[in-house]
């Protein structure tokens, strides 16, 4: 298997030449707060940059309705997502459904920043409390949690690490990673990177915490 194919794997990436049917976009009925807020503040000669603020920001809930809703139509419960982000399979199918469902990422995780009083969290566990009600954990506690049933090999320690430093990023692994770690970059070369990883999804949202 040639280097960029095995990579494709790692990433969830679709191979080439892969045809993408999506749903007609859903019909715009409102604008966003913000934008309505931003021409607000303009025209009172107030600049933008000094007008906003992530504790003031207010989520129309109509569109958090509708991101709900879509939600619902991939998960049907809680389980279900750690499911869905437990293998490369599992998160290569959820990333289509949830495209497929034109799932609006960027509201969704300016929202999970505010409810989190701006501590990163994964947006698994996002989901999880969105949708169904659970607890929002922050990444360190989902680390901490899953680290008690999962022995974490030096090689992957740098996985760990990205993905903490990262906003509503799921556990991933990406070609600048393998590029910059020789331990990633040794397991990529021997054909054992993606079983290792497949193997760590699997401990790290398999744990119902």
């Amino acid at each position: 298997m040639r280097d960029e194919e095995y990579l494709n794997i790692l990433t969830f990436a679709e191979p080439t030449g892969t045809i993408s049917l999506q749903p007609h976009p859903e019909e715009v009925l409102e604008v966003d707060p913000m934008v309505l807020r931003s021409m607000r503040e303009r025209l009172k000669g107030i600049e933008w940059k000094n007008a906003y603020d992530l504790s003031d920001r207010v989520f129309d809930e109509l569109s958090l309705k509708r991101e709900q809703r879509k939600l619902e139509r991939v998960f049907g419960s809680a389980n279900e997502v750690l499911e869905a982000f437990s293998s490369i399979k599992g998160i290569k199918a959820v990333k289509e459904e949830l495209k497929f469902e034109q799932v609006n990422q960027s509201l969704l995780s300016e929202l999970a920043l505010a409810k989190s009083a701006e501590v990163h969290v994964d947006q698994v566990d996002f989901y999880r409390s969105f949708v169904f009600g659970e607890p929002l954990l922050t990444k360190e506690v989902r680390v901490k949690k899953s680290s008690e049933n999962l022995k974490i090999e030096n090689n992957l320690e740098s996985v760990v690490d990205c993905y903490l430093s990262n906003h509503f990023d799921f556990l991933k692994i990406s070609k600048e990673m393998i590029q910059l770690s020789d331990g990633l970059g040794r397991l990529f070369r021997e054909r054992k990177l993606v079983s290792v990883f497949d193997e760590m999804l699997g401990g790290f949202y398999g744990v119902r915490v």
